[in-house]
């Protein structure tokens, strides 16, 4: 049986506004990636496995937000522009301590804000001390906002 006029043209129309949001999330994601690129000398991020995110419950806001296409225009700006880009292994990074490298022994969940090494006493934002792991991992010195492009400041406002 032959598809109905109008059964082609609704499907025209929503392959229409599907390829005009995948341009537009990909145009949103190489735009971020030239600013953070612009911004910073030395840039550490983990490096997510998309295809792990889509077997998980994150599935979909993995793929709403393109996490594989944010990361691909990263890497692509990046090596544009001659800037040192390190993609670090995104396991334990929320269960590491940034000062003393101890490793907590239960996981924390995401309600959980707050982290607190058991080995050491440190306590910091979850996300800080998460932040602070890829640092570290990285190899990049904690210097501030020294390698921060010249006339501007780390949240991209002019100096």
């Amino acid at each position: 049986m032959a598809a109905s006029r109008g059964y082609k043209a609704a499907k025209r129309s929503a392959a229409k506004q599907h390829g005009r949001l995948a341009a537009h999330r990909a145009d949103t994601a190489r735009k971020w990636a030239k600013a953070a690129v612009i911004d910073f000398d030395q840039i550490a991020v983990e490096d997510f496995r998309p295809k792990f995110l889509a077997k998980s419950t994150m599935a979909r806001k993995a793929a709403d937000a393109s996490i594989a296409a944010t990361k691909r225009a990263l890497i692509e700006q990046a090596e544009k522009h001659g800037r040192h880009l390190v993609l670090i292994d995104p396991r334990h990074t929320t269960t590491d301590c940034s000062k003393c490298g101890a490793k907590a022994k239960h996981p924390l969940s995401l309600s959980q804000r707050t982290y607190r090494c058991e080995s050491c006493g440190f306590v910091a934002d979850r996300d800080k001390n998460s932040a602070d792991v890829i640092r570290n991992r990285a190899g990049f010195v904690p210097a501030g906002v020294d390698r921060v492009r010249p006339g501007r400041s780390p949240s991209g406002q002019a100096a």
